[in-house]
Protein backbone atom coordinates (compact mmCIF):
# COMPACT_ATOMS: atom_id res chain seq x y z
CA UNK A 1 0.00 0.00 0.00
CA UNK A 2 2.89 2.21 1.00
CA UNK A 3 4.48 1.45 -2.79
CA UNK A 4 1.29 2.34 -4.38
CA UNK A 5 0.80 5.51 -2.20
CA UNK A 6 4.40 6.32 -3.67
CA UNK A 7 3.73 5.78 -7.03
CA UNK A 8 0.25 8.03 -7.21
CA UNK A 9 2.15 11.16 -5.44
CA UNK A 10 5.09 10.78 -7.96
CA UNK A 11 2.59 10.79 -11.12
CA UNK A 12 0.63 13.64 -8.96
CA UNK A 13 3.97 15.52 -8.87
CA UNK A 14 4.99 15.23 -12.60
CA UNK A 15 0.88 16.37 -13.54
CA UNK A 16 1.58 19.34 -11.80
CA UNK A 17 5.21 19.78 -13.09
CA UNK A 18 3.77 19.61 -16.23
CA UNK A 19 0.53 21.47 -16.06
CA UNK A 20 1.67 24.21 -14.26
CA UNK A 21 4.57 24.02 -16.51
CA UNK A 22 7.13 26.75 -15.07
CA UNK A 23 9.60 26.19 -12.13
CA UNK A 24 9.62 27.89 -9.16
CA UNK A 25 11.01 29.30 -5.98
CA UNK A 26 9.96 29.93 -2.54
CA UNK A 27 12.12 32.46 -1.99
CA UNK A 28 10.75 34.32 -5.56
CA UNK A 29 12.16 37.82 -3.65
CA UNK A 30 15.71 36.68 -4.22
CA UNK A 31 14.60 35.49 -7.98
CA UNK A 32 14.32 39.16 -9.20
CA UNK A 33 15.22 38.77 -12.85
CA UNK A 34 12.97 35.84 -12.69
CA UNK A 35 9.94 37.24 -11.18
CA UNK A 36 9.45 40.59 -13.14
CA UNK A 37 12.03 42.32 -15.75
CA UNK A 38 11.35 45.67 -14.75
CA UNK A 39 13.15 44.31 -11.50
CA UNK A 40 16.50 44.48 -13.08
CA UNK A 41 18.47 47.03 -11.84
CA UNK A 42 16.78 47.83 -8.78
CA UNK A 43 19.38 47.22 -6.12
CA UNK A 44 22.25 49.43 -4.43
CA UNK A 45 24.79 49.29 -6.41
CA UNK A 46 25.75 48.58 -10.15
CA UNK A 47 26.42 44.48 -10.49
CA UNK A 48 24.35 42.17 -8.92
CA UNK A 49 25.48 38.17 -8.91
CA UNK A 50 22.67 35.31 -8.00
CA UNK A 51 22.84 32.13 -7.49
CA UNK A 52 19.95 29.88 -6.18
CA UNK A 53 19.16 26.26 -5.77
CA UNK A 54 16.02 24.42 -4.49
CA UNK A 55 15.58 20.74 -3.89
CA UNK A 56 12.48 18.87 -3.43
CA UNK A 57 10.61 16.47 -3.01
CA UNK A 58 13.13 13.49 -1.99
CA UNK A 59 11.35 11.46 -0.54
CA UNK A 60 8.85 9.85 -3.14
CA UNK A 61 11.78 8.78 -5.00
CA UNK A 62 14.20 10.87 -7.55
CA UNK A 63 14.25 14.64 -6.23
CA UNK A 64 12.94 17.51 -8.29
CA UNK A 65 16.31 19.75 -8.62
CA UNK A 66 15.87 23.56 -9.64
CA UNK A 67 18.95 26.03 -9.96
CA UNK A 68 19.13 29.62 -11.31
CA UNK A 69 22.29 32.13 -11.86
CA UNK A 70 21.95 35.40 -12.61
CA UNK A 71 23.37 38.46 -13.52
CA UNK A 72 22.30 42.10 -13.98
CA UNK A 73 24.21 45.51 -14.56
CA UNK A 74 23.21 49.30 -13.92
CA UNK A 75 24.37 51.84 -16.49
CA UNK A 76 25.05 55.95 -15.40
CA UNK A 77 23.35 55.03 -12.08
CA UNK A 78 23.35 57.85 -9.30
CA UNK A 79 24.78 59.96 -12.38
CA UNK A 80 21.81 61.74 -13.70
CA UNK A 81 18.06 62.43 -12.27
CA UNK A 82 16.45 61.14 -15.28
CA UNK A 83 16.90 57.87 -14.61
CA UNK A 84 19.05 54.59 -15.30
CA UNK A 85 19.35 51.60 -17.85
CA UNK A 86 19.85 48.14 -16.49
CA UNK A 87 20.46 44.63 -18.50
CA UNK A 88 20.62 41.37 -17.17
CA UNK A 89 20.62 37.64 -18.00
CA UNK A 90 19.53 34.91 -16.30
CA UNK A 91 20.13 30.95 -17.00
CA UNK A 92 18.25 28.10 -15.40
CA UNK A 93 17.72 24.05 -15.16
CA UNK A 94 15.49 22.68 -13.57
CA UNK A 95 15.19 18.51 -13.37
CA UNK A 96 12.44 16.63 -12.04
CA UNK A 97 11.57 13.30 -11.01
CA UNK A 98 12.08 9.70 -12.53
CA UNK A 99 11.99 10.40 -15.94
CA UNK A 100 14.58 13.36 -15.58
CA UNK A 101 11.51 16.63 -17.12
CA UNK A 102 14.10 18.99 -17.79
CA UNK A 103 13.56 22.58 -18.53
CA UNK A 104 16.78 24.30 -19.59
CA UNK A 105 17.22 27.99 -20.60
CA UNK A 106 17.94 31.37 -20.46
CA UNK A 107 16.74 34.88 -20.94
CA UNK A 108 17.89 38.51 -21.39
CA UNK A 109 16.21 41.26 -19.74
CA UNK A 110 16.53 45.06 -20.50
CA UNK A 111 14.59 47.41 -18.49
CA UNK A 112 14.54 51.34 -17.52
CA UNK A 113 14.62 52.92 -14.04
CA UNK A 114 13.05 56.50 -14.48
CA UNK A 115 13.05 58.72 -11.24
CA UNK A 116 9.42 60.37 -10.76
CA UNK A 117 11.34 62.59 -8.02
CA UNK A 118 13.95 62.22 -5.32
CA UNK A 119 11.68 59.30 -3.54
CA UNK A 120 10.09 56.91 -6.14
CA UNK A 121 10.99 55.13 -9.05
CA UNK A 122 8.80 53.79 -11.82
CA UNK A 123 10.35 50.83 -14.04
CA UNK A 124 9.56 48.73 -17.33
CA UNK A 125 11.11 45.84 -18.47
CA UNK A 126 11.26 43.21 -21.32
CA UNK A 127 12.39 39.92 -21.64
CA UNK A 128 13.58 37.43 -24.29
CA UNK A 129 15.12 33.92 -24.42
CA UNK A 130 15.00 30.22 -25.23
CA UNK A 131 14.22 27.49 -23.42
CA UNK A 132 14.33 23.76 -24.29
CA UNK A 133 12.56 20.75 -22.36
CA UNK A 134 13.36 17.34 -22.35
CA UNK A 135 12.36 13.99 -20.78
CA UNK A 136 13.86 10.23 -20.35
CA UNK A 137 11.54 7.10 -21.92
CA UNK A 138 13.44 5.04 -19.60
CA UNK A 139 11.94 6.55 -16.43
CA UNK A 140 8.18 6.21 -17.25
CA UNK A 141 5.93 3.29 -16.18
CA UNK A 142 2.39 3.09 -17.59
CA UNK A 143 -0.93 1.12 -17.22
CA UNK A 144 -0.26 -1.05 -19.64
CA UNK A 145 3.00 -2.42 -17.64
CA UNK A 146 0.97 -4.07 -15.26
CA UNK A 147 -0.21 -7.75 -15.89
CA UNK A 148 -2.64 -7.48 -13.00
CA UNK A 149 -0.24 -10.21 -11.33
CA UNK A 150 2.82 -9.83 -10.44
CA UNK A 151 2.78 -5.91 -10.86
CA UNK A 152 5.26 -3.67 -13.19
CA UNK A 153 6.66 -5.38 -16.01
CA UNK A 154 8.87 -3.11 -18.12
CA UNK A 155 9.48 -5.52 -20.51
CA UNK A 156 5.70 -5.38 -21.32
CA UNK A 157 5.12 -2.42 -24.48
CA UNK A 158 3.43 0.86 -23.40
CA UNK A 159 1.37 1.47 -26.08
CA UNK A 160 2.50 5.16 -26.16
CA UNK A 161 4.18 6.71 -28.60
CA UNK A 162 6.40 10.17 -28.07
CA UNK A 163 7.56 11.72 -31.37
CA UNK A 164 9.74 13.90 -29.37
CA UNK A 165 12.13 13.55 -26.22
CA UNK A 166 13.08 17.35 -26.46
CA UNK A 167 11.71 20.65 -27.85
CA UNK A 168 12.45 24.36 -27.76
CA UNK A 169 11.12 27.17 -27.98
CA UNK A 170 11.88 31.03 -27.45
CA UNK A 171 9.76 33.20 -24.79
CA UNK A 172 8.99 37.01 -24.28
CA UNK A 173 6.94 39.28 -21.31
CA UNK A 174 7.21 42.62 -20.06
CA UNK A 175 6.53 44.20 -16.70
CA UNK A 176 6.32 47.16 -14.76
CA UNK A 177 7.57 47.91 -10.95
CA UNK A 178 7.22 50.85 -8.66
CA UNK A 179 9.02 51.76 -5.65
CA UNK A 180 8.62 53.82 -2.73
CA UNK A 181 10.72 54.95 0.19
CA UNK A 182 10.70 57.88 3.05
CA UNK A 183 14.17 56.82 3.44
CA UNK A 184 17.38 58.83 2.33
CA UNK A 185 19.96 56.37 3.43
CA UNK A 186 19.68 53.60 0.06
CA UNK A 187 17.54 51.41 -0.83
CA UNK A 188 18.95 48.62 1.27
CA UNK A 189 18.27 50.63 4.42
CA UNK A 190 16.59 49.46 7.34
CA UNK A 191 15.11 52.76 8.32
CA UNK A 192 11.53 54.78 7.36
CA UNK A 193 9.30 53.02 5.64
CA UNK A 194 9.49 51.37 1.62
CA UNK A 195 6.96 49.85 -0.72
CA UNK A 196 8.03 47.50 -3.68
CA UNK A 197 5.16 46.68 -5.87
CA UNK A 198 4.98 44.89 -9.69
CA UNK A 199 3.04 43.51 -12.28
CA UNK A 200 4.67 41.29 -14.70
CA UNK A 201 2.85 39.09 -18.12
CA UNK A 202 5.40 35.77 -19.41
CA UNK A 203 4.84 33.90 -22.16
CA UNK A 204 3.09 36.30 -24.18
CA UNK A 205 3.46 34.39 -27.52
CA UNK A 206 1.87 31.14 -26.21
CA UNK A 207 4.68 28.92 -27.72
CA UNK A 208 4.24 25.57 -28.68
CA UNK A 209 4.25 22.99 -26.00
CA UNK A 210 4.54 19.38 -27.31
CA UNK A 211 6.42 15.68 -26.99
CA UNK A 212 4.14 14.49 -29.76
CA UNK A 213 3.70 15.62 -33.42
CA UNK A 214 0.06 15.66 -33.19
CA UNK A 215 -0.41 17.54 -29.71
CA UNK A 216 -1.64 20.99 -30.39
CA UNK A 217 -0.82 22.57 -26.70
CA UNK A 218 0.68 25.90 -26.25
CA UNK A 219 2.53 27.42 -23.21
CA UNK A 220 0.05 29.05 -21.01
CA UNK A 221 0.51 32.86 -20.53
CA UNK A 222 1.26 33.48 -17.37
CA UNK A 223 0.35 37.04 -15.02
CA UNK A 224 2.62 38.00 -11.97
CA UNK A 225 1.64 40.17 -9.47
CA UNK A 226 3.69 40.94 -6.28
CA UNK A 227 3.87 43.52 -3.40
CA UNK A 228 6.28 43.89 -0.78
CA UNK A 229 6.94 46.83 1.84
CA UNK A 230 9.61 47.54 4.66
CA UNK A 231 7.73 49.03 7.83
CA UNK A 232 10.17 50.23 10.37
CA UNK A 233 8.96 49.95 13.80
CA UNK A 234 8.98 53.55 16.00
CA UNK A 235 12.55 53.97 16.13
CA UNK A 236 13.95 50.39 16.64
CA UNK A 237 16.69 48.33 14.98
CA UNK A 238 13.52 46.36 13.34
CA UNK A 239 11.07 46.27 10.45
CA UNK A 240 8.48 44.27 9.50
CA UNK A 241 8.28 42.95 6.26
CA UNK A 242 4.72 42.45 4.73
CA UNK A 243 4.46 40.54 0.96
CA UNK A 244 2.10 38.94 -1.70
CA UNK A 245 2.90 37.25 -4.29
CA UNK A 246 0.23 35.85 -6.95
CA UNK A 247 0.70 34.28 -10.03
CA UNK A 248 -1.81 32.81 -12.82
CA UNK A 249 -1.13 30.66 -15.64
CA UNK A 250 -3.95 28.42 -17.40
CA UNK A 251 -5.92 26.78 -15.00
CA UNK A 252 -2.94 27.29 -11.96
CA UNK A 253 -2.91 29.59 -9.50
CA UNK A 254 -0.24 30.22 -7.52
CA UNK A 255 -0.78 32.93 -4.00
CA UNK A 256 1.96 33.14 -1.64
CA UNK A 257 1.08 35.91 1.19
CA UNK A 258 4.20 35.86 3.65
CA UNK A 259 5.51 38.24 6.63
CA UNK A 260 9.38 38.89 7.72
CA UNK A 261 10.95 40.84 10.76
CA UNK A 262 14.24 41.89 9.87
CA UNK A 263 16.62 43.33 12.69
CA UNK A 264 19.98 45.48 12.08
CA UNK A 265 22.69 44.08 13.86
CA UNK A 266 24.82 46.32 12.79
CA UNK A 267 25.24 49.46 10.91
CA UNK A 268 27.83 50.94 8.61
CA UNK A 269 30.32 53.06 9.79
CA UNK A 270 29.52 56.58 8.05
CA UNK A 271 32.95 58.07 7.74
CA UNK A 272 35.45 55.39 7.56
CA UNK A 273 33.90 52.28 6.06
CA UNK A 274 35.47 49.91 8.38
CA UNK A 275 32.54 48.79 9.87
CA UNK A 276 30.13 46.97 7.80
CA UNK A 277 26.15 46.78 8.14
CA UNK A 278 24.34 43.67 8.52
CA UNK A 279 20.79 42.60 8.75
CA UNK A 280 19.06 39.51 9.81
CA UNK A 281 15.92 38.51 7.99
CA UNK A 282 13.95 35.56 9.93
CA UNK A 283 10.20 34.71 8.76
CA UNK A 284 7.35 32.71 6.58
CA UNK A 285 5.34 32.46 3.88
CA UNK A 286 2.25 30.49 2.99
CA UNK A 287 2.12 28.93 -0.31
CA UNK A 288 -1.83 28.23 0.09
CA UNK A 289 -2.70 24.43 -0.87
CA UNK A 290 0.73 23.44 -0.94
CA UNK A 291 3.56 24.49 1.83
CA UNK A 292 4.38 26.43 4.68
CA UNK A 293 8.00 27.84 4.14
CA UNK A 294 10.30 28.90 7.28
CA UNK A 295 12.97 31.31 5.64
CA UNK A 296 16.16 33.07 7.40
CA UNK A 297 18.42 35.95 5.20
CA UNK A 298 21.74 37.33 6.30
CA UNK A 299 23.32 39.94 4.81
CA UNK A 300 26.60 41.39 5.65
CA UNK A 301 27.70 44.51 3.45
CA UNK A 302 26.79 43.74 -0.31
CA UNK A 303 26.24 39.76 0.58
CA UNK A 304 23.44 37.97 1.21
CA UNK A 305 22.64 34.33 1.93
CA UNK A 306 18.52 33.20 2.55
CA UNK A 307 17.92 29.83 3.40
CA UNK A 308 14.23 28.11 3.56
CA UNK A 309 12.48 25.15 3.99
CA UNK A 310 9.14 23.61 2.42
CA UNK A 311 6.85 21.94 5.09
CA UNK A 312 4.21 20.14 2.60
CA UNK A 313 0.38 20.20 3.36
CA UNK A 314 -0.61 19.06 0.36
CA UNK A 315 -2.17 15.64 -0.46
CA UNK A 316 1.35 14.60 -0.83
CA UNK A 317 1.72 15.48 2.81
CA UNK A 318 1.45 10.98 3.44
CA UNK A 319 4.03 10.11 0.93
CA UNK A 320 6.37 13.14 1.68
CA UNK A 321 6.05 12.84 5.89
CA UNK A 322 5.57 16.58 5.39
CA UNK A 323 8.89 17.02 3.77
CA UNK A 324 9.19 19.51 1.24
CA UNK A 325 12.14 20.67 0.35
CA UNK A 326 15.19 23.04 0.87
CA UNK A 327 16.40 26.19 -0.84
CA UNK A 328 19.49 28.03 -0.75
CA UNK A 329 20.03 31.90 -1.99
CA UNK A 330 23.23 33.55 -2.46
CA UNK A 331 23.54 37.26 -3.89
CA UNK A 332 26.56 39.73 -4.29
CA UNK A 333 26.54 42.63 -5.17
CA UNK A 334 29.05 45.13 -6.62
CA UNK A 335 29.77 48.76 -6.33
CA UNK A 336 31.39 51.90 -7.57
CA UNK A 337 33.77 52.74 -5.64
CA UNK A 338 33.21 56.43 -7.37
CA UNK A 339 29.57 56.81 -6.77
CA UNK A 340 28.34 55.64 -3.47
CA UNK A 341 24.81 57.48 -3.95
CA UNK A 342 21.42 55.92 -3.26
CA UNK A 343 19.17 54.51 -6.11
CA UNK A 344 17.05 56.85 -5.08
Amino acid sequence: MKKTALILAAIVAFVFSTKAQDMHFSQYNETPLLVNPALTGVFDGNHRIGLNYKNQWKNIGTAYNTYDLSYDISFNKGNTSNGFLALGVVFFNDVAGDIHFQTTGGILNLAYQLHLNEFQILGAGLYGGFSQKSLNEEGMMWVNQYDGTSGYDASMPSNEIFDLYQFGYSDFGFGLNYELTNSTEGFNSNKGFRLNAGFAVQHVTQPKYQFTATANEKLDMKMIGHIRSFIQIGESNMSLVPSFYIAMQGKQKEILPGLCARYTLREESKYTGFIKKAYLTFGGYFRTGDAAIIQTLFEINDIGLGVSYDVNVSNLTDATNGNGGIEIALRYIIRNPNNNKSLF
